[in-house]
């Protein structure tokens, strides 16, 4: 079937898209002049006898309802369209352009932490407005929001979406799935702006994850995870998070509305302050605990030339700067024997610590290295082997005239290195010694005008002496940094 000519006054351009509620139209009105976005309004189910003209009535007071929200954040209603012998009811909105947060998700994309808290924000904002207004949406989901060009936000369907969730499906049905939905709509409750919020945490774990916190093969399934389950902290699922967005999560998730946010505002304030504790963190002082990588290597001395000192930068880092700092007054001579002094000092310490010297089996005694390098008690280990840490070597391919990459393990800084180039193709690598054991990386990326800044972490086993090479990647799509323990080639380019 073709493209209608109009609909109502509309000169029809093109099908935009379809969905459970009509088909979306963009058009024209030709009394102004303005491209608008048409959607009609029909049923996917038939309707008995009365509940049609019950469903249309209901739909143009809500579209009446929805069409006084006045927001940059909430896609405007210019006009209602009744339903006639000539077509069917449609509803004239803003056409808006952009990306569609659905597609996006749906194709493995994500985005920056500091686009999100933008995101958030804006979403919130504009549930706030209508909350105040006396409007629920009671359907936010990532197919309801465009991040519309000139980074805008805008939520799509206020009052259409109000209406489809409002009982207009068969008793006992869904309309679409409930991973959206907070518990008191899954249970059939009463619902205000908190329920929204809800929604919005949903969607915010969705982002920050790229995994659906209530999920299941069955509405029935997923509606008792909504209202029965808590799901895995995010961090759990992203390493880069801290414990400051499991925090907000399980808040702007908690089963009761009461034990929410007060308003989306207050989600979005607490999810800007936990990235900026990231970043505040990200920019302590970096411990001297690291091997140059290849970057920072001209100027950089070598502390493993000349009698091992790069062993003592990693067992004991503040006194092995102090001793191989230039201008020290210990010549290297002193260094080596202040070492072999402290060594034959402990020895007798340590033989009578081991269980050969206690009569016990003769399994080797060492220190074993806590993470970052710092010494903890002598105690029974593996072999000797067993206590050298590993070797993590970052790399990747650039194309910025300036910027700095910032890494943690375990939440710790261990690497503040700029970033230098010519706008050309770049190579960055830096080598940091981890101490073995599972560790949580950290990884931060910005450019020099920080038109790029974003952060991405992963999870891995180091073993001793073992060297793990992690590339760092960039999404063109969403200028989201991904992490991968792989051999570093070309592809990593931004």
């Amino acid at each position: 079937m073709g493209l209608p000519a109009t609909i109502g006054r509309y000169e029809i351009l093109e099908e935009i898209g379809r969905g459970s509620m009509g088909v979306v139209y963009k058009a024209r009105d030709p009394r102004i002049g303005r491209i608008v976005a048409l959607k009609t309004i029909a049923f996917s189910f038939p309707l008995g006898p009365g509940e049609e003209e019950e469903f249309l009535q209901r739909f143009y007071h809500e579209a009446q309802v929805a069409g006084r929200l006045n927001h940059p954040n909430i896609v405007t209603i210019h006009d209602v369209g009744e339903k006639s012998a000539e077509g069917e009811a449609y509803i004239a909105m803003e056409y808006v352009t952009g990306t569609n947060l659905h597609d996006l998700l749906a194709e493995g994309g994500r985005l920056p932490l500091p686009q999100i808290a933008e995101v958030v924000e804006k979403l919130a904002q504009g549930l706030d407005h209508a909350h105040q207004t006396g409007v629920v949406h009671r359907v936010i989901k990532p197919a309801h929001i465009v991040l519309a060009e000139g980074g805008q936000v805008k939520i799509l369907d206020f009052g259409i979406a109000r209406l489809a969730a409002g009982g207009l499906t068969r008793p006992g049905k869904f309309f679409g799935t409930p991973n959206y939905m907070a518990p008191e709509q899954v249970i059939g409750s009463d619902v205000d702006g908190r329920a929204d919020q809800f929604s919005l945490g949903v969607i915010l774990y969705q982002i920050l994850t790229g995994e659906k916190p209530f999920a299941g093969e069955s509405v029935t399934a997923i509606s008792y995870q909504v209202v029965n389950v808590d799901p895995p902290p995010p961090s759990r699922l992203n390493p880069a998070l801290r414990p400051s967005f499991d925090r907000i999560i399980r808040k702007a998730l908690a089963k009761g509305p009461s034990d929410r946010y007060g308003r989306c505002q207050d989600l979005a304030d607490d999810l800007k302050q936990a990235i900026a504790e990231w970043k505040e963190g990200s920019e302590q002082a970096t411990p001297p605990t690291l091997v140059p990588g290849t970057e920072g290597r001209a100027n950089a001395p070598d502390l493993g030339a000349e009698g091992g000192v790069r062993g003592i930068t990693f067992l004991a880092p503040r006194w092995s700067q102090i001793l191989s700092r230039g201008g020290s007054p210990l010549g290297l001579g002193w260094i080596v024997f202040l070492i072999c002094l402290v060594l034959l000092a402990s020895a007798p310490f340590v033989l009578y610590r081991s269980p050969a010297g206690r009569g016990g089996d003769s399994r080797p005694v060492g220190l074993l290295t806590a993470p970052w390098g710092m010494p903890t008690e002598p105690a029974a280990v593996a072999p000797a082997a067993a206590a050298e840490p590993a070797l993590l070597r970052l790399s990747f391919v650039h194309r910025f005239t300036s910027g700095r990459v910032v890494v943690r393990i375990d939440g710790e800084p261990v690497l503040d290195q700029p970033l230098r180039g010519r706008g050309g193709k770049t190579r960055w690598s830096h080598e940091v010694a981890v101490a073995t054991g599972r560790h949580r990386v950290e990884v931060r990326v910005v450019s020099g005008n920080a038109d790029y800044d974003d952060i991405d972490g992963i999870e891995a086993e180091f073993r001793p002496r073992e060297v793990k090479d992690l590339r760092l990647g960039f999404s063109g799509l969403s200028r989201r940094l991904k992490l991968r323990f792989d051999e570093p080639d070309e592809e990593g380019e931004r």
